[in-house]
């Protein structure tokens, strides 16, 4: 029997594996001139009405907290985003709510999804809740989430009027 000190084993070991890593670097070099590996995710647009249908409760506030931190394993970052309740849309009446997203920093340590919400405080926001869990989260993640500046509903490149918007959500609620 032959052993891995006179170097016959090492050179079989050696062998052998040279066919997969010849795959593996082809693969990686697909990968990185295809940009296959970039982390994109491509998420299909939902609907307003699909979200207020999906949502037990919708607010307009104001972004007033962001207390980030790690989970118990210590293996991913969350953000707890408190909002001043303006408007209740659909749902009971709050005067503030507490809801958390993935993604946040702590200690230096940043972390955050491509498909979460990202939130920044004085922030005025349209969003769709599920009060159900503990604690709130976003319905359709990122997409749950609406920016308000002055009279108008912003979510990525769509842009409604605030009175529009509102009347649209509640009629798709019922």
């Amino acid at each position: 029997m032959q052993t891995a000190r006179d170097g016959v084993g090492l050179r079989y070991v050696h062998v052998w594996h040279a066919p997969y890593r010849r795959v593996l670097i082809a693969w990686c070099s697909l990968v990185l001139v295809l940009g296959m590996g970039s982390g994109y995710a491509a998420m299909s647009t939902v609907p307003v009405e699909d979200l207020a249908r999906k949502a037990n409760t919708i607010v307009l506030g104001t972004v007033t907290r962001l207390e980030s931190a790690w989970d118990a394993r210590y293996t991913a970052i969350h953000t707890d985003v408190t909002l001043t309740v303006e408007l209740v849309l659909i749902g009971p009446p709050e005067e503030e709510v507490t809801l958390r997203v993935q993604g946040g920093s702590v200690g230096g340590m940043g972390m955050r999804t491509s498909i979460d919400a990202v939130f920044r405080n004085g922030e005025r926001v349209i969003v769709c809740l599920n009060t159900h869990t503990v604690p709130y989260t976003v319905v359709g993640m990122q997409q749950g989430k609406f920016e308000v500046t002055g009279n108008t509903v912003i979510r990525a490149s769509e842009y409604w009027d605030l009175e529009a918007f509102i009347e649209a959500v509640r009629t798709a609620a019922r």
